[in-house]
């Protein structure tokens, strides 16, 4: 290659990352929006398939199915979403209240069957290990960070009705096209990728299926043990049984514990409130029923399609609701995705070679 080649290469490239930059400035603002749409649409784009087969019309399929995906995707997370914040609102001033009728929350805990034995365990260790923290200062701290975070979160969404239906408008109109114009958009990365068709091909596919198979499972695994939940709270007779049916809706997310993290505390306090019998009845349902749903879902959905670690998965999640906020949940395992699917052919490209 010539030194002027070399040149003129420096230069394309420079130009090109130069506005590729100013591009990424541009579409900042709505990144996430345009993300999220991105994968509404990948999950829902085997039905666009077949309602485009039997309607014949690219424009009234799309306009179908994102009328379909606003009325039974977008407004109901919209009301859940609110009402999320609005109990948490609701209930963050009760739980300072109870807090504060003691002058030290050590007290509190101290005074709590099971609660209190775990508490002294902890105490004895960190004192064997000359390590002071005040714990009844941890827990508080706890709390406000948890509850901060969620209503930072909801706050963001609500903060101005405004921007709130113009970021509507922009995802219904992104989804429209991309389920209109989606194999084109497709077409066109897909022939820019500097790779042979051998790797363009399994790195696509494969990346597109696990993707697919990652966020439906989680979604659709959620969405049962949320219901699930829901009865079992409510035969028990637990306050605010959809409240925290809500809670374990999203705790259904995290890899590791996942909906036992908020059900297992739960049968605990049963234990606590309402003997043992009725404890023992809500772990058997939360073990056999809640917890398996999970085991029964997702092998179907997501089968062999990815395979990495949990404990990989918990950080990336954690990662990513830093990074992105509730959004991190689904585009953190997409990454870990592409990242273990990009290793993959980075191996039968250069090691397996070798």
């Amino acid at each position: 290659m010539s030194s002027s080649e070399q040149i003129g290469n420096i230069f394309f490239f420079g130009f090109l990352s130069f506005f590729l930059f100013l591009g990424y400035l541009l579409f900042e603002p709505f990144l996430k929006v345009i993300t999220l749409s991105i994968l509404i649409t990948i999950i829902f784009y085997p039905v666009y398939v077949r309602i485009l087969s039997r309607l014949k019309s690219k424009i009234i399929a799309s306009l179908l199915m994102t009328a379909l995906i606003f009325m039974f995707i977008i407004i109901p997370s919209i009301i859940l979403v609110a009402f999320l914040i609005n109990q948490i609102i609701t209930l963050y001033p009760l739980i300072i209240e109870k807090i504060s009728k003691y002058k030290d929350l050590d007290i509190l805990i101290k005074e709590t069957p099971v609660i209190s034995k775990i508490y002294s365990i902890l105490e004895n260790t960190l004192n064997s290990l000359n390590i002071r923290v005040d714990i009844s200062d941890a827990v508080r701290g706890l709390i406000n960070e948890i509850v901060s975070f969620v209503i930072q979160q909801g706050k963001g969404i609500f903060v101005d009705i405004t921007l709130l239906i113009i970021g509507i408008v922009i995802m219904l109109v992104t989804i429209f096209f991309l389920f209109k114009d989606g194999q084109s958009l497709y077409n066109r990365v897909y022939s820019i990728i500097p790779l042979s068709e051998k790797d363009k091909s399994f790195l696509i596919s494969k990346s597109y299926r696990a993707i697919q198979g990652v966020v439906l499972g989680s979604v659709l695994t959620a969405i049962a043990q949320g219901i699930l939940s829901f009865i079992g709270y409510f035969a028990i007779g637990l306050e605010m049984s959809y409240f925290w049916a809500f809670i374990t809706f999203v705790a259904a997310f995290i890899p590791v514990g996942g909906a036992s993290l908020i059900w297992v505390p739960i049968a605990i306090y049963t234990l606590l409130s309402k003997g043992f019998i009725t404890a023992f009845l809500f772990a058997l349902y939360g073990t056999f029923v809640i917890s398996t749903i999970d085991n029964i879902i997702k092998p179907v959905v997501i089968g062999d399609k990815t395979d990495i670690h949990p404990m990989i998965l918990v950080f990336a999640i954690i990662g990513g609701l830093n990074m992105f906020g509730f959004l991190g949940v689904f585009l953190a395992p997409i990454i870990m995705v592409m990242i273990d699917n990009m290793l993959l052919l980075f191996r039968e490209k250069y090691v397996t070679k070798t």
